[in-house]
């Protein structure tokens, strides 16, 4: 409104009902002094009762669009204040005729927006927490519509937060049994849940636990989930372990025993018996040995326990060691152990015992699983900061469908013909774990009849001259 409007509706407003009446009398005691003609006096009596008809109207018009415009400026306060606009407030020129109800509406927008600061800073504060979670979390109302969901329980069931908020949890989990579990948790008061195995979108082991919620003014559910997949796989693992550690170990016990009897029962007094069966004794004793410290190894190995004591270590002189202690095996097989040196020393950082179980466990494989009259050969050789040693065979190879799991504990490729040959089943995990111990990685490439070829990668401890 300009500002001369509003002087005008002031001074009507507040000197209209006392100037009017004074000015309407005084014109018409005017009219009666000065005129004998009563239509005079008339006319100006109605004249009079007209303009201050006109002069109320007037104000009244005046004061009810401001009063309109007011009211129209609180409401669409009031409509701001509800999207979440708290800084605005009713112009100062509006708030004439509404000045204790635009008071009110500032207190009343003041309050809200400290409220729901506090309210904001709380639901962060409550998702800070849920988020930090390792559990899963997803609350469900009575209708089973998912209200809030955390950042592990997204991940467990692959899905992200604004595709779950609003849809039925049986919807988002294709589980019946955790269908079950919510529906319980809303008729009753206990707790219920339990382990439940999802196939898709992963396969995967979950712990959960299904709650009704305690307030009154909230009714639905919350699911706390745990991921146990890979403690039932570490379970899985050990239950393994102990079954073919307990029958690697019967074997040669139970061949022991058994000659240990029949020397009992007799052969002890047949030189030749005798003689015949403690060499199976001794045999056996030794693949007992092996075993019992190759198993030692690998614990020690897959529980950090041992910490390689990484040096610059030249590889010529390991590597010909190694061939020098497997020699005579491979001469007993009428085999060829082949030596290729590159052109200049090779150091790598590693552990001298570790270095020296990874050549003893490959050349060991590669000589019992090479027929008569085969080849191996070992070869090293730096590029930029690696050195590359390799192990090579001409044996019986390993079937492409077997090669991902030949560094698992105790899996042979030909199981009659491993323990026929003294085999452990641990050579190549030890292998594995200790290349890993040394920062290293293992890579091999076979063909079933063709032979096997081990490539470790290991650090230079030379980078200025890798040779």
């Amino acid at each position: 409104m300009p500002l001369w409007q509003r002087i005008c509706l002031t001074l009507l407003r507040t000197h209209c009902g006392l100037l009017v009446p004074f000015f309407g009398a005084a014109v018409l005691l005017a009219a009666i002094l000065y005129s004998d003609n009563l239509s005079v006096v008339a006319g100006v009596v109605a004249l009079t009762g007209l303009g201050v008809f006109a002069a109320g109207f007037a104000a009244n018009w005046l004061s009810a669009r401001e009063l309109s415009r007011s009211i129209d400026a609180a409401s669409e306060l009031v409509l701001q204040i509800s999207q979440g606009d708290y800084e605005r407030r009713i112009p100062v020129h509006q708030r004439q005729l509404i000045e204790p109800l635009a008071d009110a509406l500032d207190r009343m927008r003041e309050q809200l927006r400290r409220r729901m600061g506090g309210l904001e800073a709380n639901r962060d504060q409550l998702r800070t927490v849920l988020n930090s979670m390792v559990e899963g979390v997803v609350a469900v109302d009575s209708a089973q519509r998912v209200m809030l969901i955390n950042d592990s329980a997204a991940r467990l069931f692959r899905l992200t937060e604004a595709a779950a908020i609003g849809r039925p949890i049986w919807e988002v989990v294709r589980s019946p049994l955790i269908h079950q579990w919510v529906s319980e948790a809303l008729s009753q008061s206990t707790p219920v849940g339990g382990e439940v195995e999802l196939i898709a979108p992963l396969s995967r082991a979950l712990l959960i636990r299904a709650a009704g919620l305690s307030a009154e003014s909230t009714a639905g559910a919350v699911l706390v989930v745990n991921d146990v997949s890979e403690l039932r796989r570490l379970e899985s693992v050990r239950q393994e372990f102990v079954a073919n550690a307990s029958h690697e170990l019967k074997t040669p016990l139970a061949s022991i025993k058994a000659c240990v009897e029949t020397l009992l029962d007799g052969a002890n007094d047949d030189p030749a018996l005798s003689a015949k069966f403690l060499r199976m004794v001794n045999e056996q004793t030794e693949r007992l040995d092996h075993l019992v410290q190759d198993l030692l190894a690998l614990t020690r190995l897959e529980s950090g326990g041992l910490k390689p004591d990484l040096r610059s270590l030249p590889l010529r002189p390991l590597i010909l060691a190694c061939a020098e202690r497997h020699r005579q095996h491979a001469e007993f097989k009428n085999m060829r152990l082949l030596i290729e040196e590159p052109s200049s020393e090779v150091a790598v950082l590693a552990d001298e015992e570790t270095l020296e179980q990874i050549l003893d466990n490959l050349v060991d494989n590669a000589i019992k699983y090479t027929d008569q009259g085969g080849r191996v050969t070992v070869r090293w050789w730096a590029e930029e900061n690696t050195c590359y040693l390799e192990v090579e065979d001409t044996g019986i190879g390993i079937p492409q469908s077997q090669l991902s799991r030949i560094f698992e504990r105790f899996y042979r490729v030909d199981r009659a013909r491993s323990r026929e040959l003294g085999g452990t089943g641990l050579g190549l995990s030890i292998v594995k774990h200790a290349v890993q111990s040394l920062a290293g990685k293992v890579n091999v490439n076979s063909r079933l009849g063709s032979g096997t070829k081990f490539n470790i990668e290991l650090k230079l401890s030379n980078f200025d001259h890798p040779g």
